[in-house]
């Protein structure tokens, strides 16, 4: 697994490093916890200190897992260090699993494959030839939801976006993935996303023109209204950030659901803090994203909306949950599925 030129990229990055600690603030584990061996900073300090012998591997393997992935210490480091890179590369070196994480994805969604099994034997729209395609994520495909960007779109059945892979230290697997993909989206025209998490892995792959990937709103044009018969006529909606979403995204985002006619649009109180759910996360530190949903749960209960929309199928469970836990049953939907559900052109 050792590879001397990307342990010599890794350590590069790590140097960039001031140890300034504005990640702190943007972390959620940090907010829970208070520990800062948890944070970027924190690990990095922990990764050094491996490296001049100071700390044993033991010491520095339990950090790295509890590492949430969500990279909001990068959006608010002044250096930009890549730590979902690092930290992956060094999962892989002091972390190797024993199980392959291909196997370990399909296990992780088959509840939601039989919760939705029966989504597979309705009828399947037909995908028509484009030089526009549609990347259609993990949990969608799990679901076997055929949405409405099926229609529009073609969907050439790329590889997963590889951040499973990634964060856990696959980094085979995530090379596999990325070199398909990679080669589809160099042949089209534009790859448009449902997913922020899936766009933000794509973002990283390198080689790629980033000017051909975004989210299949920026191609509707804003002249849509509510359907007259919604449920969410005249109603107040809002919109959670995904942790894998630029700023810039949900600004646009917001804008764009500003400006449907037939709905009160209001901003969630910190819109940004992260849900909880993290994928796989959720499954092996149940108690840390637990008190991240309630934390979250808190926020919706505060802007009080008919709706909660999002651009991420694991935000939207992550909500799901975070809402049941707490009470408060608010509505959750994707804004793919809003969009077809409730919305049409105006006339």
């Amino acid at each position: 697994m050792f590879d001397e030129t990307k342990e010599n990229s890794i350590e590069k990055e790590l140097s960039k490093c001031s140890r300034c600690g504005l990640c702190l603030e943007n972390c959620p584990i940090y907010s829970i916890k208070k520990d800062e061996n948890n944070t970027s900073r924190g690990l990095i300090c922990k990764l050094s200190g491996y490296k001049k012998g100071i700390l044993t591997e033991k010491e520095v393997k339990k950090g790295l897992k509890i590492c949430l992935n969500c990279t909001k210490c990068k959006s608010g480091c002044p250096s930009l260090v890549d730590t979902t890179s690092v930290f992956a590369y060094k999962n892989a070196l002091l972390n190797p699993s024993l199980f392959s994480q291909r196997v370990f994805l399909i296990l992780k969604l088959l509840p939601l494959k039989l919760v939705y099994i029966l989504n597979f034997f309705k009828s399947r729209p037909k995908t028509k030839k484009s030089d526009i395609l549609y990347f259609k994520g993990c949990v969608a495909k799990a679901q076997h939801k055929k949405t409405y960007l099926d229609k529009l779109f073609f969907n050439p059945e790329f590889s997963c976006c590889g951040l499973p892979y990634l964060t856990s230290g696959d980094i085979k697997n995530y090379k596999k993935a990325k070199e398909k993909n990679i080669s589809l989206i160099n042949s089209a025209k534009l790859v448009v996303f449902d997913c922020a998490s899936c766009k933000k892995a794509v973002e990283e792959y390198g080689n790629i023109d980033k000017n051909k990937l975004l989210f299949f709103n920026d191609l509707i044009e804003n002249k849509i209204k509510i359907k007259d018969n919604s449920k969410y006529r005249n109603k107040t909606i809002t919109f959670h950030k995904p942790c894998h979403m630029d700023e810039n995204e949900f600004l646009k985002t917001e804008e764009f659901l500003k400006n449907i006619k037939g709905i009160n649009y209001k901003r969630l109180e910190n819109y940004s803090d992260c849900c909880g759910f993290g994928g796989s996360y959720f499954i092996f530190h149940p108690i840390i994203s637990t008190k991240i949903a309630l934390k979250k749960a808190k926020n919706i209960k505060i802007t009080n909306p008919n709706l909660i929309l999002t651009i991420c199928p694991s935000c939207t469970l992550g909500l799901r949950f975070n809402q049941l836990i707490s009470f408060n049953f608010k509505k959750t939907l994707e804004l793919r599925d809003f969009i077809d559900k409730e919305t049409e052109i105006c006339k």
